[in-house]
């Protein structure tokens, strides 16, 4: 029998073949680590550590026992461990509150070994950041609400350093337009944390209803909350729009808690107890995110102007509310001094935004304001009233945030700006200039309601949502970034979802990750990685493609 020899041809391409698996290995492990948003610096090691039933939390001050309980929740139904906790830092998963950390109150440092995974952190919330890492580090299964008793829970040796280049890492919700649940909004959270988002804003109050229960004013919520569907410009557009594409998502769920019969009538709407308030305040506390409460006034007003109509102009019950009477200014200071006893936060939001003041040229009171403070115009008063409202939001301990209308007239340097009008920059410019921070929520990239189409994840992923005109002074007054959801054309939680999900996880990393470092080459390898996290989580996300 003839020995048989290699052909040349045939050991190059073998050669070359071993070369390229070689030169591969590395990135396959690497590719292990799909965190979203990008770390500041990773770098994996030999080897992993794998989550047994056996497991334990550690934490290593009480302040971080809610994280700790918040791992063991998120681990549960998917591993059916049910780890112990104890306090110390001796455990296979260890929580350590360290003040000499450099990485900031956000910041935080997870090593992963064989010996199990080390979460060290400055702050909580740091430490809840570091959580979010780690839970993406394990398989995607473990969002599942159900066990999955086929997976090995293994996480890649890896040692991560991590940091926020913004602090508003923001999602603002609308559900006055159409209602969300407590526990729509809970998830809603809850995909907020994984992808290390800061602030919620809560858009309580405008024309189409009032959300939130104000002890002093009962009809806000008993009359206010409520409306006939059949009457309701949005609903019944949404319900057309369902028949029309044949899309179930657009329907206006009319059952269960949204719903009351009132004097005949089938309404729709509801709002949020004080009590439920507190419980979700409480929720996101733990989660490390901040909610942001808004009562917009003084347009966007006619939901309270229909429940007390002495609080408009000529007391007939029409938008904007009656910036010249003293009644109306306390009306606004009660309810405002509610809002800042139920969310424990800094900021609270004033709106301010496409405020109609024809009704102030013809009003006396609003004139007589105007001739009284020597005030230029209308826009003169509006300004007059925001900075009445600040000072109170001051004297309460809170910050004031209004959309950047309220720059017209003037404006104090200590109000942050979100700026919303996309087409008009110069509104960063003037804001920075005036020394004003500035959020940035611009409508042609961070309006989360637009439609979208096969390009609009790239298109917000490379763009300038911060504009490139600005010197490094004004930059410093960037406070972050936010995407808002507004609800006219959002009736259900599966069209909410829809339409934020994947394209927050890109603002995520937009809002996360230095500049320099963002790569949408690198981003989407990430991103597909995700897709199936987000269908395990019960996500109705948009198709990549469609």
């Amino acid at each position: 029998m003839k020995p048989r020899f290699l052909n040349i041809t045939s050991g190059i391409k073998m050669i070359s073949a071993l070369t390229l698996l070689f030169m591969l290995l590395p990135m396959s492990a690497l590719a292990e680590i799909n965190i979203i948003p990008l770390p500041t610096r990773a770098v994996e090691m030999e080897g992993s550590f794998v989550l047994s039933p056996n497991a334990t939390i550690a934490y290593t001050h009480k302040s971080l026992l809610p994280a700790a309980e918040y791992l063991r929740e998120k681990l549960r139904p998917a591993t059916g461990y049910d780890l112990p906790l104890r306090k110390g830092k001796k455990a296979d998963i260890v929580l350590s509150l360290n003040p000499r950390c450099e990485a900031g109150a956000e910041g935080y440092k997870l090593t992963a070994t064989a010996d199990g995974v080390v979460i060290e952190a400055a702050a909580y919330r740091g430490i809840v950041h570091g959580i979010a890492t780690l839970r993406q580090l394990l398989p995607y299964q473990v969002e599942a609400s159900t066990l999955q008793p086929y997976v090995t829970w293994r996480i890649p040796a890896v040692e991560i350093e991590d940091a926020p280049n913004f602090e508003w890492r923001g999602i603002m919700l609308d559900p006055v337009r159409h209602f969300f649940t407590i526990e729509e909004t809970k998830r809603l959270l809850d995909a907020m944390a994984l992808y290390k988002f800061s602030k919620f804003h809560w858009h309580l109050i405008d024309s189409q209803a009032w959300r939130l229960e104000i002890k002093q004013y009962p009809l806000l919520t008993d009359k206010g909350a409520w409306r006939d569907p059949e009457k309701e410009y949005w609903d019944v557009r949404c319900n057309k729009l369902a028949e029309e594409t044949g899309n179930p998502r657009m329907a206006v769920p009319l059952s269960g808690d949204r719903t009351r019969l009132h004097d005949g009538v089938l309404e729709y709407g509801g709002y949020y107890t004080q009590d439920e308030v507190r419980e979700l305040v409480s929720y996101a506390a733990v989660r490390g995110i901040d909610i942001v409460p808004e009562f917009d006034v003084p347009g966007h007003s006619y939901a309270e102007t229909q429940c007390y109509p002495w609080l408009s102009c000529n007391d007939d019950g029409r938008d904007p509310i009656c910036v010249g009477k003293e009644t109306s200014l306390e009306f606004c200071r009660n309810v405002y001094k509610e809002i800042f006893d139920l969310f424990p936060y800094e900021y609270v939001e004033i709106g301010g935004d496409e405020v109609n003041r024809s009704a102030w040229k013809t009003c006396p009171r609003c004139q007589q304001r105007i001739k009284d403070l020597e005030l230029k115009d209308e826009a003169e008063l509006q300004s007059w009233f925001t900075c009445t409202m600040e000072k109170y939001f001051n004297a309460n301990g809170k910050k004031l945030i209004g959309w950047d209308e309220i720059l017209e007239g003037g404006v104090s340097k200590s109000a942050t700006i979100n700026w919303w009008r996309g087409d008009h920059t110069d509104v960063v410019q003037r804001s920075t200039n005036g020394g004003n921070e500035v959020i940035l929520c611009p409508t042609t990239f961070c309006y989360f309601d637009y439609d979208q189409d096969n390009n609009t994840l790239k298109a917000l992923y490379t763009g300038d949502i911060v504009p490139t005109d600005l010197t490094e002074k004004q930059l410093q007054l960037i406070k972050g970034m936010q995407g808002n959801i507004w609800g006219e054309r959002i009736p259900t939680e599966a069209q909410m979802q829809y339409m934020v999900f994947p394209r927050a996880l890109a603002l995520a990393e937009k809002a996360w990750t230095p500049g320099n470092q963002q790569q949408w080459d690198d981003f989407l390898p990430r991103l597909l990685k995700h897709v199936d996290r987000l269908q395990v989580i019960g996500i109705a996300q948009r198709p990549l493609k469609e």
